[in-house]
């Protein structure tokens, strides 16, 4: 029971920090902050709330890691599906990105078990994302390439769980107008 308030306590820690961090308003003189790094998960926003603008340029890693944390962060007594979480990323995806990833495609079948198990449990699922190049191709002005390893853990009350097998996705970045936008994702 105290090392799973200790973790909740980290997490909720990291949490602020980021949130902290990404407030324009934090520094009044102008002059550039730096921001966290850490692989801190990102709130889910409360359903019927505007997303946030576009984000601020930013190297390909720390975009293709806050991408993936929003993208494979669930709430699945709120969300429909994990495209929920894509549909909060969005705004770190090429506009053709997004439209294939957040196509609204109906499944007869309804929710997987495990879904239909979280929302029993009243749980969310955290992302973790750490991002590497192993094997990519160069970077060029305006392309790279990174590979996003996730792994999530479902937080239910005081109980910490993780989410088995982890997620590899292959990431394809592409900069335009000064800012990186996620152009491809391959599983």
């Amino acid at each position: 029971m105290r090392k799973t308030l200790i973790v909740l306590a980290v997490i909720i820690a990291a949490t602020a920090a980021l949130l902290y961090s990404c407030q324009d308003n934090a520094n009044p003189s102008g002059t550039a902050t730096p921001q966290n790094t850490t692989t801190a998960p990102t709130p889910v926003p409360e359903a019927g709330t505007s997303a946030p603008q576009r984000p601020k340029p930013t190297s390909p890693e720390e975009l293709a890691r806050q991408a993936m944390t929003v993208a494979f962060t669930w709430a699945p007594t709120t969300d429909e599906s994990p495209t929920s979480g894509f549909r909060r990323a969005t705004k770190w995806f090429t506009p053709d990105l997004a439209a294939r990833l957040t196509s609204d495609v109906r499944n007869e079948r309804g929710p997987s078990l495990q879904w239909q198990q979280w929302i029993n449990d009243n749980a969310r699922v955290i992302a973790d994302v750490s991002i590497g190049c192993s094997g990519c191709p160069p970077d060029t002005d305006t392309t790279a390439h990174r590979v996003a390893m996730i792994t999530q853990t479902a937080v239910t009350g005081d109980t910490t769980r993780p989410v088995e097998p982890g997620t590899t996705v292959w990431l394809t970045l592409t900069e335009a107008d000064g800012r990186w936008l996620i152009d491809n994702l391959t599983y």
